[in-house]
């Protein structure tokens, strides 16, 4: 483990069960090891990235007493890993992300950690979720789902609903043929089978069905743990006003103990020039965990 420059931080390095090593940063508290925040980062993304973020969210969690973590996820970059085991945003496998998430908790946990936040930024954001809902893992006493957007709902809200349909009908017939073949390059650098998981309502990845009346909501409605959800109100994947994003977790948020729906004013989809914003937010949430109770309205963050 070394130290890096610039951030108070320390580049660390984990393997998962399945054999894939996955690079990362931690920032620790000089006291006490009970809580750490785990940061699951967005499709396309690095441990790297969003260093201003870094920088606030690692210094106000260490001054807290809380731990900060974030890797790699497999679907670091737009294309990783080699030969058959192609990863990646184009090629990931979004069940996989389960095995990645149970290697951060492990790796916390052998640092002394009794507790763990999983905090998920974008597609992280469906990856925390569903772990918590594949996962009875008692280590993880939180959710923070950040920027939890519907891929379908953007998409759709991009290029319209029905061309989204074609086009996914398109890369069901690539699939069946070769699920690692390409859809066209016009649509993003994505595998067929991919390009499916992000974007055919339904999917394992599809855990915010907003976008579709009469969704059963399964996995998070079936997520026994406290969960805060913290949205942008200019974020630019919305296809709806984002109190009503907040209303609809809140709503389908059942089984949870807890749920905190938050807006922060100003911020877009990555938060970028809102940071100290959202540290506070996260902060306070995790600070008001031990006497927490279901949340009758949205907060909104405070300068």
């Amino acid at each position: 483990m070394t130290r890096s420059s610039g951030i108070p931080v320390s580049l660390a390095r984990l393997r998962t069960r399945d054999g894939v090593w996955l690079d990362g940063l931690i920032a620790e508290p000089r006291r006490g090891r009970r809580t750490a925040l785990i940061w699951v980062h967005g499709l396309g993304s690095m441990f790297s990235s969003a260093q201003p973020l870094i920088r606030e969210l690692s210094t106000r969690l260490n001054a807290a007493g809380i731990g900060y973590f974030k890797f790699n996820n497999r679907g670091h970059d737009v294309v990783a890993g080699r030969g058959r085991h192609l990863a990646g945003a184009a090629f990931e496998r979004f069940g996989q992300s389960v095995e990645d998430i149970r290697a951060m908790v492990a790796f916390a946990r052998k640092r002394g950690y009794r507790r763990v936040i999983l905090a998920g930024h974008s597609t992280g954001a469906n990856k925390v979720l569903h772990y918590a809902a594949r996962v009875r893992d008692r280590s993880v006493s939180g959710l923070i789902l950040l920027g939890p957007i519907s891929d379908v709902a953007a998409e759709a809200k991009r290029i319209g609903a029905r061309e989204l349909r074609r086009r996914v009908a398109a890369a069901e017939r690539i699939a069946s043929r070769d699920p690692q073949g390409l859809v066209p390059r016009a649509w993003g650098f994505w595998s067929a089978r991919r390009y499916i998981s992000l974007y055919r309502p339904g999917e394992r990845e599809d855990v915010f069905p907003y976008y579709r009346p009469g969704a059963r909501w399964t996995a998070f409605r079936s997520v026994r743990l406290p969960m805060a959800a913290l949205v942008g109100s200019r974020d630019e994947f919305l296809d709806r006003r984002p109190q009503d994003l907040i209303d609809a977790f809140r709503r389908n948020a059942s089984r949870a103990p807890s749920f905190t729906g938050a807006v922060v004013p100003g911020a877009r989809h990555g938060f970028q020039n809102r940071e100290r914003e959202l540290a506070d937010l996260i902060v306070r949430w995790i600070g008001a965990r031990r006497g927490a109770t279901r949340i009758a309205r949205p907060l909104t963050s405070q300068p």
